[in-house]
């Protein structure tokens, strides 16, 4: 009888080790850290180029990472990071500029007033400095009307159309005025007439 009851509970314990089962952790999956490391990788790169480069700060929005070279006149003159080339653009359309060295320079406040071409006729010409003492000069204009060779136009006719090239020029430069410096005009027998004007545009802000 007790061979029996020990061989009865031999057998139970035989049967529980055999359908037991050993549970072992999963591998970890380490592939959303990898991601996330890449991610923060990035982040730092582009931290570095940040540094290494100056920011433009666009009135449209529009963010560029560049070398300033130099500001002149309504000219900005810049490189892009590693390129040699020199480009320029229209500094009235820059907002600021934050150089690689920390520091920050606003150049307009405000977005400019873009003219169209047709409001050149709102452009004033003139010869008297008395009338654009005081305002801001934007650019150095030249102005160029030729004739023909069958002679029909004139000295006059020509100058007119000039004065308008010259007043177009100012318009594309948000120039409101213009001060003519120079004129030449060539009307030698065997040549073709011309008239050249010189000017400088204005603005009145």
């Amino acid at each position: 009888m007790i061979r029996i009851v020990i061989g009865i509970i031999t057998f139970f314990l035989i049967s529980n080790n055999i359908t037991a089962q050993v549970i072992y952790p999963e591998e970890t999956d380490t592939t959303i850290v990898n991601q996330d490391e890449e991610i923060k990788y990035d982040k730092k790169e582009n931290a570095e180029q940040k540094q290494k480069s100056d920011i433009i700060y666009q009135h449209d929005g529009t963010k560029m990472f560049v070398d300033v070279k130099k500001i002149y006149l309504n000219d900005l003159y810049y490189s892009l990071p590693g390129d040699t080339k020199v480009k320029k653009m229209d500094q009235r359309l820059v907002h600021k500029i934050e150089y690689k060295t920390g520091k920050v320079e606003i150049l307009n406040e405000t977005a400019p007033e873009v003219r169209e071409v047709g409001d050149y006729r709102k452009v004033k010409v003139t010869e008297n400095p008395d009338d654009v003492e005081g305002l801001i000069e934007v650019a150095k204009l030249e102005a160029k009307a030729e004739g023909s060779d069958r002679g029909y136009s004139t000295p006059k006719s020509l100058e007119r159309t000039a004065t308008i090239v010259l007043r177009r020029k100012a318009a594309l430069v948000n120039a409101n005025i213009v001060l003519i410096t120079d004129k030449k005009t060539n009307v030698a027998f065997g040549e073709i007439p011309a008239v050249t004007l010189y000017g400088i545009a204005y603005s009145y802000r």
